[in-house]
């Protein structure tokens, strides 16, 4: 184990190729889930590589702009092979495994590579405190090298009435070593938000039934195979729309408690072939929340999308434009002076298998 401090820091041709395309992902897909379902009696091993990020002080009852927050870490990931797995969890000064509802937001991303519907940095993984460990089969992965950058942002807060010290983030990656003789599909991840790219995503809840939405079209053909979603408090639904057809992609409504806190979301899987988009179509995510409070609740709404696509057969992922000023001014948001953290201190980090 190692341990360092880390400083925020169409023509016809092409028409006939798409076409052909999906029947070329399917016969893919067929031959991974036959594969897969080879592999069940003999599971391919995994390796956990995990990132700690703390320690941290917790008030109880402490929101997120009363406590010191962690800055953003930058690293080189010393890892080689396929990302099939993400999970997180808080433990205490004794080793201990906290509420996963100390956790307000994480995000995972790739500052070399940019996002599908815009020019903003890559996010690889994303959680909030309803979601759960991510897990792909075995004929899906996210292709990681050594040497590859990764930018950890989270967010912390302390809803119960205990106070916590010590407190450290884990960060788990669940990887299988690259093989010869066998070669997952090759995802990559996708986020979208019902704010514009770079910026910050949380925006004032008015009092009452209201909706939040952005829309955008991604650079490339893909066929998108599992979302799942975020809300916060008093959302009802997270809707995908193709604006172009007029269809309804997905809709997601949370499992909410008696005081309107969100629970759980759930997690949707296109089977069998993936929803096609297409980058002549125009997509709307829309964030929909009722609340009953009476008053405006500052920062209080939110609504994400993160999930997994494959690109269409002959489609490239786009390059990343570093001096595109959407993708400048999501670095000075997530990392530098604009980002929307409170009181951030100096963070340890331990990487380790």
């Amino acid at each position: 184990m190692t341990e360092e401090t880390q400083s925020s820091h169409a023509d016809s041709g092409s028409r006939l190729a798409v076409r052909r395309g999906p029947r070329r992902l399917w016969r893919w897909l067929l031959l991974g889930g036959c594969v897969a379902g080879s592999l069940a009696a003999v599971s391919l091993p995994t390796d956990r590589y995990t990132i700690e990020l703390g320690p941290l002080t917790l008030p109880a009852n402490g929101g997120h702009e009363e406590i010191g927050q962690l800055r953003p870490l930058a690293l080189k990931l010393p890892v080689d092979g396929w990302l099939r797995g993400l999970d997180f969890e808080f433990v205490d000064e004794r080793g201990e495994r906290l509420p996963p509802r100390l956790l307000h937001h994480l995000n995972l991303i790739v500052p070399e590579r940019r996002e599908l519907f815009s020019q903003i940095m890559l996010r690889v993984g994303a959680f909030g405190p309803e979601t759960r460990a991510y897990g792909l089969p075995a004929f899906l992965g996210y292709r990681l090298r050594p040497g590859d950058s990764l930018l950890v942002t989270a967010m912390v807060h302390n809803p119960t009435p205990t106070s916590y010290k010590g407190v450290r983030l884990r960060v788990h990656l669940e990887l299988t070593s690259p093989s010869r003789w066998f070669r997952p599909l090759s995802i990559q991840p996708v986020y979208l938000d019902v704010m514009p790219p770079a910026g910050t995503h949380g925006f004032d809840l008015p009092p009452g039934r209201s909706r939040m939405s952005w829309e955008g079209r991604p650079a490339i053909a893909v066929r998108l195979l599992a979302a799942g979603a975020h809300l916060h408090r008093f959302g009802t639904a997270l809707r995908l729309e193709d604006v172009t057809t007029g269809a309804l992609i997905w809709e997601a409504r949370p499992r909410s408690g008696a005081d309107g806190e969100v629970e759980s979301m759930p997690t949707h899987y296109f089977l069998p072939l993936g929803a096609t988009l297409s980058p002549d179509h125009v997509y709307r995510l829309t964030a929909e929340y009722d609340n009953p409070t009476g008053k405006v609740l500052p920062d209080g709404g939110m609504g994400a999308l993160g999930g997994i696509v494959l690109p269409v057969v002959g489609d490239t992922w786009p390059s990343v434009a570093r001096g595109d000023s959407v993708y400048r001014h999501d670095v000075w948001v997530t990392t530098g002076p604009g980002v929307h953290h409170h009181g951030s201190r100096q963070q340890a980090a331990d990487h380790h298998p």
